[in-house]
């Protein structure tokens, strides 16, 4: 694994440094920030592969700040820490482009250092794909990570890129909650059971429909099926680079 460079965002030093000596297994090399305006200051100045922060640090600033990271780049794999789950803020910080939202004994530095390599090694083979993917009308650019429809460009941003990879790469297959919790897109995840209220998937889902789909409540590309989970039915066809 090549060098990489991260960063991360906490008031807390100690957990600074435990994650730093960690990551130094994965080769990366890893910035620190304890205020949200340092650390915007240090993206500006950055190419960074990796940003993690802890909630408790950013406050509510912590979706502004996602959503400057993604004004700057769609690439950069984006963490927030949290030490217990909100389901609102969960589902609020995916709506921002977070790749992950993790939480409790998953957030100490040996537990998140595994996380963190399987989730940069499945995102480097996830996007092995080049040129465009066609379902119906609406053009996928994978290099981009852009979605033509209709006349109109819509940014496939964080977690929904690789979503979207997934149903691809699955086709014509019926995907459950449980298959999706244990895919790359949530390794380890905290998300919320279904049967406790849970939403993340439906959200992530439905933000999905509405960027590739005509019309999203007569969903034709990604369709649900009932007490199972969702299938992607398009006939998928390879075109030329478009863009």
């Amino acid at each position: 694994m090549s060098q990489q460079v991260g960063l991360y965002i906490d008031r807390n030093s100690q957990r600074q440094v435990r994650l730093h000596n960690n990551l130094e297994s994965l080769k990366i090399e890893l910035h620190k920030a304890s205020t949200v305006q340092a650390a915007k200051e240090m993206v500006k100045k950055h190419s960074y592969h990796l940003i993690i922060m802890h909630f408790d640090t950013m406050g509510k600033e912590v979706f502004r700040f996602c959503s400057f990271i993604r004004s700057l780049s769609s690439r950069m794999m984006v963490i927030v820490l949290m030490t217990k789950v909100k389901k609102h803020v969960e589902e609020q910080l995916f709506d921002c482009g977070v790749n992950d939202v993790v939480a409790g004994k998953q957030t100490s530095a040996p537990v998140l250092t595994k996380r963190i390599r399987a989730h940069l090694c499945n995102r480097r083979s996830s996007w092995s794909r080049i040129g465009t993917v066609r379902l119906k009308d609406t053009i996928i650019d994978f290099d981009r990570k852009e979605v033509r429809r209709d006349g109109s460009c819509y940014q496939l941003r964080g977690i929904l890129a690789d979503l979207l990879k997934y149903f691809l790469d699955n086709s014509n297959h019926v995907i459950s909650r449980d298959e999706l919790q244990k895919s790359y897109i949530w390794v380890d995840s905290i998300c919320t059971p279904a049967d406790e209220g849970g939403k993340t998937f439906d959200v992530n889902i439905g933000k999905l429909r509405k960027i590739i789909e005509p019309d999203p409540a007569r969903p034709q590309i990604i369709k649900s099926v009932r007490g199972i989970g969702w299938k992607l039915t398009a006939e998928e066809k390879s075109s030329p680079k478009l863009f």
